[in-house]
């Protein structure tokens, strides 16, 4: 008789763990987490002139939006940023938008204005101060870039540094 009751109250714990489990997982809207498919989590960062910048409103302007998470004192950042600055020459009249997300920096504001002119970075970067935006997208290592559609969904998130020839194929996969 006492093993039956073991059992039976054993069995309680671990339904009360299963729902407790599920009512955890069942109570994050969509778009908290960061994966392919999902609708990409939205934050509003403020730009290098003061101003914020909503990714709602970016992505639901273009064809595709990507979100790339970097840092100045990233040497693949650094070497990726080229690439980024000839494709976004080239694909802006297809409806790409580059946010880039400038996160884990230690760089004053004219420090990076000045980074970001002799980079000739054309598209809007985005100071990741309190590193929300970086913390809803799960960022563990830098560069990270999100691909996002004009529906918000997430077509991919790649780590690490993308060259010219695989950002093209990326665009020609995901651009109408």
């Amino acid at each position: 008789m006492r093993k039956k009751g073991l059992f039976i109250a054993g069995l309680l714990v671990v339904a009360l763990l299963l729902v407790g489990f599920g009512f955890s997982l069942g109570g994050k809207k969509e778009g908290e987490v960061a994966r392919v498919g999902a609708l990409a989590p939205n934050f509003q960062l403020e730009n290098l002139s003061g101003e914020m910048v909503e990714l709602k409103d970016i992505y639901r302007k273009n064809q595709l939006t990507m979100v790339n998470f970097w840092a100045t004192w990233c040497p693949p950042c650094r070497i990726e940023i080229p690439e980024f600055v000839r494709i976004y020459r080239e694909y802006r009249a297809r409806g790409l938008e580059i946010l880039a997300v400038n996160v884990w920096e230690n760089s004053t504001l004219e420090q990076l204005q000045d980074f970001v002119a002799a980079a000739g970075m054309e598209f809007p970067i985005l100071r990741d101060v309190k590193e929300d935006a970086a913390a809803k997208y799960q960022v563990r290592g830098i560069p990270t870039t999100v691909f996002i559609n004009r529906d918000g969904r997430i077509h991919e998130i790649f780590v690490g540094a993308l060259s010219y020839g695989q950002l093209q194929t990326r665009l020609e996969r995901y651009l109408p």
